[in-house]
């Protein structure tokens, strides 16, 4: 008897309700008021969250922190540790918050975000050349599925820029063929979550080994390495990125240094109606920086090549993409803009641009 009301003070001690019920019920009553108490102090700490019912013409939301997604917040492969911290998951490792931003979608061989993942992006892009150009019109159809490996938290490796081109313009016959393919490494400086900013810098290289049917390929001047810096600040459900790199020829007679530059803005208008799905508009810039030899021409190639043209050096080219960002999992996202020229649409060769992609991730 003495031992069980040695009991009930304890449990009164711990439970100071149970400690008043002690006085009044007695130490067994006590004990199981105690038990009782426990039980759904725990039981309150481990419940599920419910679900709320909607319309079946409703879109159901699901989130996983901040972030939002059309069809399911979970995650297909985890969180695992393979090999070492960060080894595949990347960032992941530590924190989650960069999943709130929405990848871009123009210029998808320049444009790297500043998040470092596992990925590989299957990227369509249409092309369409005016026909006051010097290429005299045309278009071009780019098939490519960059890829991004996690190799730490910090660090990543980047394959870039490969695929396969069907091109047809005014003063080139019709062929298709292999584009250039390039590699590089991506290294995040600052991830600051308190104020969802990242900012990152790597440095790629592209080499020679795409067909000349389609402007790729060529001398060993063709080379190309592209130091960048790469920046994503966001406020709630606004987003900013912008992106930076200077493309540097092996051989300035035979390429163009060209500067290059991306402002991303997305917006995600509604989570709780079409969760995870981003309006953005993106701005991209080109200036050919200096002059070769490789052909007599006064327009550049843009994103997609270096001509190595004679006449190119002052000029830029401005261009804008409109369209959206939907993520359907925290493992996939489709993306899809139509790009136009906000100046010089006829003496370059940008008439109008389709993009759309389909992004994988680890």
């Amino acid at each position: 008897m003495r031992s069980s009301i040695l009991l009930a003070l304890a449990l009164g001690a711990i439970f100071p309700f149970a400690g008043a019920m002690a006085d009044s019920l007695g130490s067994t009553e006590a004990v199981m008021a105690a038990g009782t108490y426990s039980f759904g102090l725990y039981g309150q700490d481990k419940a599920e969250p419910t679900e709320t019912t909607k319309e079946s013409t409703e879109v159901t939301s699901f989130s996983l922190g901040s972030s939002s997604y059309l069809l399911s917040s979970e995650n297909v492969f985890g969180t695992p540790e393979i090999l070492w911290p960060g080894f595949l998951t990347g960032m992941r490792a530590n924190t989650n918050f960069h999943e709130k931003f929405a990848e871009p979608v123009g210029n998808p061989i320049y444009f790297h975000g500043p998040w470092i993942d596992t990925n590989l992006k299957l990227v369509y892009i249409w092309h369409d050349f005016p026909t006051n150009s010097q290429l005299g019109g045309g278009e071009a159809n780019v098939f490519a599925a960059p890829v991004q490996i996690a190799l730490t938290d910090r660090l990543a490796f980047i394959g870039f820029k490969d695929g396969y081109s069907d091109l047809d313009t005014a003063i080139t016959p019709e062929g298709d063929g292999w584009n250039d393919f390039g590699i590089g490494l991506k290294y995040a400086i600052i991830v600051d979550e308190a104020n969802e900013f990242i900012l990152a810098g790597g440095l790629l290289w592209e080499w020679h080994n795409g067909d000349r049917d389609v402007l790729q390929g060529g001398d060993g001047g063709n080379d190309e390495l592209a130091p960048f810096l790469t920046v994503a600040k966001g406020w709630d459900r606004f987003h900013m990125l912008g992106n930076m790199n200077l493309r540097i020829p092996m051989d300035h007679n035979d390429a163009n240094y060209v500067l290059g530059w991306d402002l991303h803005f997305d917006y995600e208008i509604s989570p709780e109606e079409l969760p995870g799905f981003f309006p953005l508009f993106e701005l991209h810039g080109i200036h050919y920086l200096s002059d070769a030899d490789a052909l007599p021409l006064a327009v550049g190639g843009l994103d997609v090549t270096n001509f190595g043209s004679s006449e190119v050096a002052g000029s830029w080219m401005f261009w804008g993409d409109l369209g959206f960002r939907w993520k359907l999992t925290p493992n996939m996202s489709f993306g899809a803009a139509y790009g136009f020229p906000l100046v010089n649409p006829g003496t370059d060769i940008f008439n109008q641009r389709v993009t759309v992609d389909f992004i994988l991730s680890f």
